[in-house]
């Protein structure tokens, strides 16, 4: 059976996207970065671009509320000390 994929989210950025794929699949989700499907030069500009993270419909609930949860605590305040 062919599974119709769904983005997650969309990240600012490859690196993004691998962490946030990589929090999914270590939470039991399978999940894959969409890929930009053009060429660039040297595949630079490619690791700077918007990346979609996709994940089987009947997981996109789930993935959504984890991914949400991670962009919560990159929003946290970074102001606070370190050793409490």
């Amino acid at each position: 059976m062919d599974t119709k994929w769904e983005p997650a989210a969309t990240a600012s950025n490859e690196f993004a996207a691998t962490l946030w794929r990589d929090i999914l699949v270590d939470s039991g989700i399978p999940a894959y970065i969409e890929s930009a499907g053009t060429a660039t030069f040297l595949q630079v500009a490619s690791a700077l671009m918007p990346m979609r993270v996709m994940v089987a419909p009947e997981h996109l609930a789930e993935a959504k509320a984890i991914l949400a949860d991670v962009e919560e605590v990159d929003k946290a305040p970074s102001d606070e000390p370190l050793d409490g």
